[in-house]
């Protein structure tokens, strides 16, 4: 968790990344995001629109965390929406989550 929490400050810093539903569906449509982090504490039905979404624009998707700890780490406060937009974070970010380095 603390690699994750460490990438996501870095892309916060780089400007990698915009948070927010509205802001992350209007760079999906853009194809503008690489990777889409839903917090797990969502309603199901947001979730479940931006897994299909997400799919639907072949846009890497996770949900992951809780909207609290997801808001601190990027440095905006209840923000469960995280969209990345620069490739090398968001590979960087899918490797911890392929390899096994964060739970989901």
């Amino acid at each position: 968790m603390k690699r994750l929490q460490a990438l996501l400050g870095f892309a916060a810093k780089a400007g990698a990344l915009v948070t927010g539903s509205a802001a992350v569906e209007a760079g999906i449509k853009q194809r503008k995001i690489a990777l889409v982090i839903c917090a797990s504490d969502l309603s199901a039905k947001t979730i479940k629109n931006f897994n299909y979404f997400c799919k639907k624009n072949e846009v890497r998707f996770y949900c992951f965390g809780i909207i609290s700890e997801l808001s601190h780490w990027v440095g905006s406060s209840g923000r469960g929406v995280i969209g990345i937009t620069s490739k090398q974070f968001a590979d960087a970010i899918e490797s911890l989550f392929i390899d096994g380095g964060e739970h989901h």
